[in-house]
Order: structure tokens, then sequence, then C-alpha cells
């Protein structure tokens, strides 16, 4: 998340070095590498996990269709609270709140794999 969000956020390139002081723990500049070599990998591997699951018949519906479904759910909140005043949205930005709450618990147990 550390090299992404740099990356993003900054129009020149920022070198290893520098990233290593955005950690909470300070580390080495290959300590750093190597874990951002290590999310890399675990990443990818997720993502292949997920699509072979979906292949065999784990997920009834698209793979990411609900991951997809959760992030389109924080956007409209992320939007919803830069646009409204904060008496107009706290019904509202209370429901998006327990809405994302639930999601994000479905999706990270492993019981919500289910075969069909």
């Amino acid at each position: 998340m550390i090299d992404l969000l740099i990356d993003v956020m900054s129009e020149e390139k920022i070198p290893f070095k520098q990233k290593t002081l955005f950690r909470t723990k300070i580390v080495s500049r290959g300590s750093f590498s190597r874990t951002l070599g290590q999310a890399r990998s675990r990443v990818i591997s997720s993502v292949f996990t997920i699509v072979l699951l979906s292949y065999v018949g784990v997920y009834d519906t698209k793979p990411f269709e609900e991951y997809q479904n959760l992030s389109e759910k924080l956007r409209e909140y992320l939007t919803t609270v830069e646009q409204a005043s904060p008496s107009q949205s706290k019904i509202l930005l209370r429901r998006i709140e327990e809405e994302l709450a639930l999601g994000i618990e479905s999706l990270s147990h492993p019981t919500s794999l289910k075969t069909v």
C-alpha cells in the first residue's frame, strides 16, 4: 500500500529509502523491498486462487463481484462524506457504514465460501 499510494500521490519518483520512512517501524531498504516483493506475490497468488475457485464451482457468481460491490459501497461512502453537510448525511452515513461493516465481516470469514 505504501509503495502504490506514494507512487500515485507523488508526481516525482520516490526512492525506496524514503518510502521506508512511511512505515510505522523503521526498516532497512532491503527489508522494505523484500516485504514488498512478498506482498506482491501473495496478492497475485490470492487472485489466481479466487479465479481457480470460481472455475471449479466454489463461487456461483463472478469471483470478484462481491469485492467490487464492497469497493463501490466504500466509494459511495467517501463521496457522501465529501459532498454532504454533516447534519444532512448522518443517517445515510450510518447506513453505509453498517453495510460496509457487514460486507467486510462476511468476506473476511472462510465460511463465506460455499460450494454450489
